[in-house]
């Protein structure tokens, strides 16, 4: 990946941990890898910055 990351913890149901599984084996990579590209893509969706610079986490 060539980034550093940052660990962080999160709580899933056991139905949301086992679907997140399954989609990872089937798609032959990691459940974080997963976690990743949808955050990157939540990101994407944010818009607009307050007075700070800091995102206000509008979606489009």
């Amino acid at each position: 990946m060539g980034t550093t990351l940052k660990r962080t913890t999160i709580f899933l149901t056991p139905e949301q941990h086992e679907q997140l599984r399954r989609i990872a084996f089937e798609r032959r990579t990691s459940m974080a890898q997963l976690i990743r590209d949808v955050t990157i893509e939540v990101l994407k969706r944010c818009k607009g910055t307050d007075k700070d610079g800091k995102n206000r986490g509008e979606w489009i």
